[in-house]
């Protein structure tokens, strides 16, 4: 279960979240997943490469991810 940190798109805060293969479409790279913030309670796309690592983010709720995971 790997521990991401990232930053928010939103309001630019520190995020922690856990990831899990299944939670991602593993049929599609970068997959996206959606991110709750709990700073600022907006969703956001975040895409994922097969390590899990984040590629890329963007402010919307975009097509293709299949779940979403709360901030820490």
């Amino acid at each position: 279960m790997p521990l991401r940190f990232n930053t928010c798109p939103h309001c630019n805060k520190k995020i922690i979240f856990k990831i899990e293969m299944d939670d991602i479409n593993s049929n599609q790279y970068p997959a996206p997943v959606y991110i709750k913030c709990k700073s600022c309670n907006k969703l956001s796309t975040f895409y994922v490469d097969s390590l899990l690592r984040v590629s890329y983010k963007e402010l919307d709720k975009k097509l293709g991810g299949i779940k979403t995971i709360e901030t820490k």
